[in-house]
């Protein structure tokens, strides 16, 4: 019986340590002001060299939506908080920001977020 529970231990410990690196990435607040998209990334893993950080913004109106923006780009990142800006022209409205952080061929971290764009 002790040897079953040990494997068992062994393969719990395993899946924990592979999702801990999804774990180590997270997105902080995410604004839009003056014409462009703030981005923060909480990384508490080791620094990353040529991550992507992929942006899709979609215009939420009268049950609708429509792709208002659209960008992949590359990114380091360093421990900590790391803050990005994207330029984006968005008129005033609803919308729905879909972010996702790839490092290879591994989602790091990905979320959907809610955004008002006033005048």
């Amino acid at each position: 019986m002790s040897r079953k529970y040990t494997i068992l231990l062994i393969l719990a410990l395993a899946a924990l340590t592979g999702a801990a690196g999804c774990l180590s990435t997270s997105f902080g607040e995410v604004t839009y002001s003056g014409g462009a998209l703030q981005v923060q990334v909480e990384n508490a893993g080791e620094p990353v060299e040529n991550a992507v950080l992929q942006i899709m913004i979609m215009e939420v109106s009268a049950l609708e939506q429509h792709e208002a923006f659209s960008e992949a780009r590359y990114i380091d990142l360093e421990r900590g908080e790391n803050e990005y800006t994207i330029r984006a022209d968005l008129q005033p409205g609803s919308y729905k920001v879909f972010l996702t952080v790839f490092v290879g061929n591994e989602r790091r971290a990905s979320v959907i977020r809610d955004m008002e764009v006033t005048a």
